[in-house]
């Protein structure tokens, strides 16, 4: 990698100050804190440091986004004879991940979990509370080009997932978004978040407040909740609303109601728990100073180290020792859980992971912490602190444990083994970017990821080769092999429609000679038709009809079940104008009731289609640099002095210098977790053999 004298960064810290000049005035606010959660137990939270308007951002710029692809594929039981489905493992970032369409990344790969740092990690979710509106990430390489660069693909192209204001929030105010109520009902955490209030729980719970009110005061009107008319004396009221806060047995409702009695009394007199909540939910300004972390002292820009991508850069000036950055962190105890495998069959036939082939890793290893000497990695997902680049001489800030934030840091966990990490399914540990000299307004900020990540930077570059541009296709072709055309180009949607003469492959023919990975065929199927309303789901589950020319299609998926030749008479010159072939298709419709509630769903064979009514498209799938077959992979290395001797795979013991040390082999065998649970897998037939997996992450709200 090239290295920047000592000049040469005091120079670009000149040029890069102007960026930070729009931010000077604001420099000694901080606009974004990392605190302790008001809501009891929800470990850490988000507080905005001023006001802000509805519709505006939510600090400076927004957040970076990480696919990890096909993991359910990729990581299975560790024997390659069982099914990819029948794997137990254990990914922590589950926790933290949304649906990719959410986050607009689903067209990354086949199936897709999406990783975001800052808000789509450290904010929660309360119902009553929800003032943040996320938007997708743009997709920008940071002028890392295939054909150029050794640094493509080793970079998340996804970033600037910006956060809105939903309506005006007060400063001091925790920031709260929408997980969707299915994230904690959700099978695998349903028991552990079984209290969490959801939106329907503070319904109910202010309609069992109007009747506590009423058992008070002997009348329905709110306004009799005074002293005076009172029932029962403030002591006991205070004593019931324990009983009742406290009761064993586990309600949303009961948990939605306020956390004392005279907060329930106001809440009954304004109808309206959410005011309430609202007050709670905000702390002071010299409360988040003296007890959180700010967390907008970086911002990203175009990094001054070549093949970088961006960096993160000062927003304000940051003292020698000073916090550059939190860093809370998700654990993932066996980091082969990143690597991604080819294929193989197996005896029987069934397409299983090549264990013996390990042909990429996850882009977010990249993002990770670990150690040469572990098995764990460490994610930090606080903002913007994976945009913090390396340098080996001129780093200007260092890694240290936090010594606060004991309501977060577990610091019990740096004596405990990976073992028992494993069976950690939150965070619970938090890192410190801290300055090692004085860092000035708009400089870059530099640690060192250490000599095993330079040593593979270097020999990664020395071996590079850039894409060619003729033969790129499909940057990751373990999947798929790579189908060619007579000329040897690819086969491309555009070349395929235009080839009206060539049949269209059955479903059947497809598993033997498949179309080319990047290309999906559609259908324009008219779905008005009257046979789409048979609702007769049980008694016809596929329904057999022909091809209707109704004008009103839709293009929809569909696979062809047959093909066969035409019945009426083609000429030479009809042949030219006129496909010998018709179709039947099989199409899947979906009964709804406003779109939202899925009634059922019915499966229809059309027949006569003609070749008129398929349409092939380009599938994005894999094409992104981070697919490239070079792109650089490595962890950083959390440096020796701080990284705990538990952790480590077996306790490095001084030996006599002329006896050369040799590691030990990893002991086989390691736990596989307590299981995944992941975004929710869609079944493709004719690509069966593209990896899928399953589960649940944050659906969020589109």
């Amino acid at each position: 990698m090239l290295r920047l004298t000592a000049v040469e960064v005091a120079a670009a810290t000149v040029l890069l100050s102007c960026a930070a000049t729009a931010t000077a005035d604001e420099s000694n606010k901080c606009l974004l804190y990392l605190a302790e959660s008001t809501i009891p137990n929800a470990g850490l939270g988000i507080f905005t440091g001023v006001p802000v308007e509805e519709g505006k951002i939510l600090g400076r710029v927004g957040d970076a986004a990480f696919a990890t692809v096909d993991q359910d594929w990729h990581v299975s039981p560790e024997t390659s004879m069982l099914s990819k489905h029948s794997g137990d493992y254990h990914w922590p970032l589950t926790n933290y991940d949304w649906n990719a369409d959410v986050i607009g990344m689903d067209d990354e790969a086949e199936d897709v979990s999406v990783t975001v740092t800052g808000f789509g990690a450290a904010l929660n979710c309360h119902f009553a509370l929800l003032n943040v509106d996320e938007h997708v990430p743009t997709y920008d390489a940071a002028g890392l080009d295939r054909y150029t660069s050794p640094g493509a693909g080793a970079i998340t192209p996804w970033w600037n997932r910006t956060s809105t204001a939903l309506r005006d929030i007060a400063a001091g105010s925790e920031l709260y978004v929408d997980y969707d109520s299915s994230w904690f009902t959700f099978r695998s955490r349903a028991s552990h978040f079984q209290s969490v209030p959801l939106a329907s729980s503070y319904t109910k719970a202010l309609a069992f407040m109007n009747k506590y009110g009423k058992m008070l005061v002997g009348t329905d009107s709110p306004e009799d909740l005074v002293k005076d008319k009172m029932m029962i004396g403030d002591e006991v009221q205070k004593d019931l609303w324990d009983i009742i806060k406290t009761h064993p047995y586990v309600s949303r409702k009961r948990q939605a109601l306020p956390e004392t009695h005279k907060d329930g009394i106001r809440a009954i007199k304004a109808g309206d728990i959410m005011g309430v909540e609202v007050e709670n939910s905000i702390r002071s300004l010299e409360y988040l100073e003296e007890h959180g972390k700010c967390v907008d002292n970086i911002v990203p820009q175009q990094s001054t180290i070549p093949h970088a991508g961006r960096g993160a850069f000062a927003t304000r000036f940051i003292p020698k020792g000073g916090l550059v950055a939190p860093a809370p962190l998700v654990h993932i105890a066996d980091k082969s859980k990143a690597n991604m495998y080819a294929t193989k069959k197996s005896p029987n036939g069934n397409i299983i992971r090549d264990e013996e082939k390990v042909v990429h890793k996850q882009i977010i290893l990249n993002y990770c912490f670990g150690h040469p000497n572990s098995t764990l990695l460490l994610f930090p997902y606080s903002s913007n602190v994976v945009y913090i680049n390396h340098h080996s001489t001129e780093y200007n800030a260092k890694l240290r444990w936090t010594d606060d934030f004991d309501s977060f840091h577990h610091k019990d966990w740096l004596e405990k083994s990976v073992d028992f990490l494993e069976d950690q399914w939150t965070a619970g540990l938090m890192l410190e970017y801290v300055a090692t000299r004085d860092i000035q307004p708009g400089e870059e900020v530099f640690i060192d990821y250490g000599e095993e990540w330079q040593k593979a930077w270097d020999e990664h570059v020395k071996k590079w080769e850039p894409t060619s541009k003729e033969s790129d296709y499909n940057n990751l072709t373990w999947w798929t092999e790579k189908r060619e055309t007579g000329n040897g180009d690819p086969i491309t949607a555009y070349e395929l429609n235009n080839d009206q003469d060539a049949p269209i492959r059955t479903w059947a023919e497809q598993q033997t000679n498949p179309y080319p990975h990047t290309v999906a065929m559609r259908c324009y199927v008219n779905t008005n038709h009257d046979a789409a309303y048979l609702f007769t789901p049980k008694t016809t589950p596929v329904y057999r009809r022909p091809f209707d020319e109704d004008n009103e299609y839709q293009l929809m998926d569909c696979q062809v079940r047959e093909r066969y030749e035409r019945d009426d008479e083609i000429t030479p010159e009809k042949k030219k104008k006129k496909h010998e072939y018709l179709y039947v298709i099989e199409i899947e419709v979906e009964k709804s009731i406003d779109g939202n509630v899925t009634l059922f769903q019915e499966h229809f064979h059309i027949t006569d289609v003609p070749r008129g009514a398929f349409k092939f498209v380009e599938t994005p799938h894999y094409s992104s640099d981070v697919f490239l077959k070079n792109a650089f992979r490595q962890e950083m290395k959390l440096p020796d002095e701080i990284f705990p001797k538990s952790w480590m795979i077996f306790e490095e013991k001084q030996k006599p210098k002329a006896v050369p040390h040799k590691s030990p082999a990893r002991a086989d065998g390691m736990k596989k977790g307590r299981g995944r649970v992941g975004c929710d897998a869609k079944s493709v037939p004719w690509l069966s053999y593209i990896p899928l997996k399953g589960g649940q992450c944050k659906p969020g709200v589109k």
